[in-house]
């Protein structure tokens, strides 16, 4: 059964993992460590604090992800209450491992295109963007780490328990979008901050279209974006 047609208890753990998702996360991120950790980067083209900044990242991401799957754990819930069905992956490994391995092939081949023997200090497109073959390999992974720690927190669950919660659709995308904001660090600008609600609404409203499930799709196409980073010079 779908979480969404049965009621919501109010467990304290719950409610923790809610919090911790859409309050501490966001604010955690946009406390100044991460300014601290990408300035070296942007200023001495820093390989280290590039690799610290990614490090990190995944530290944010991972820390609620396995909050969430210990609170799902502990009310008996299956992930397919919060619309995530892991053997769909399983079910679609040809394919998949297909798009990794042409990445993959991708991240070997480009350094030497993009650049011949000669590194250049910081990527020309983002500072975040991979350089070398071992940096665009690890992208790859950390691509496939945030779309699966990104949907399952921000739409699987915290819209399903906020629809539970309130009985209001409408709310329940919201705050998770508005959120979504501030996990990727404190806007520079109304139009930043637009940019990344307006994405989070793109994965949040087809999330509701589909009745709370497929949300496997949404990890996939949000794999995609992230991951095309290997391609960039």
């Amino acid at each position: 059964m779908n979480s969404v047609t049965k009621p919501w208890a109010y467990d304290r753990q719950a409610v923790i993992a809610l919090a911790l998702v859409l309050v501490v996360y966001p604010i955690a991120y946009c406390s100044g460590i991460m300014g601290r950790i990408i300035e070296p980067i942007l200023t001495d083209g820093s390989r280290l604090h590039w690799w610290l900044f990614w490090l990190t990242n995944l530290a944010f991401h991972l820390t609620p992800f396995f909050y969430v799957a210990r609170t799902l754990a502990r009310a008996g819930e299956s992930w397919q209450t919060i619309g995530l069905d892991w053997s769909w992956f399983l079910r679609k490994r040809f394919w998949i491992l297909g798009l990794i391995v042409i990445l993959v092939i991708a991240s070997v081949l480009l350094p030497h295109a993009y650049y011949g023997g000669s590194l250049p200090v910081i990527s020309g497109t983002v500072f975040m963007a991979p350089i070398s073959t071992a940096e665009r390999v690890f992208v790859i992974a950390a691509a496939a780490v945030v779309a699966i720690t990104e949907e399952a927190l921000f739409r699987g669950f915290a819209i399903t328990r906020l629809q539970n919660a309130m009985s209001s659709v409408t709310l329940a995308v919201l705050l998770p979008s508005l959120s979504f904001i501030f996990i990727h660090g404190t806007p520079d600008s109304w139009m930043a901050g637009l940019h990344y609600l307006m994405a989070a609404l793109a994965f949040s409203i087809p999330f509701v279209l589909l009745k709370f499930k497929r949300l496997e799709w949404l990890i996939i196409i949000h794999f995609l974006i992230d991951a095309s980073l290997v391609l960039a010079p």
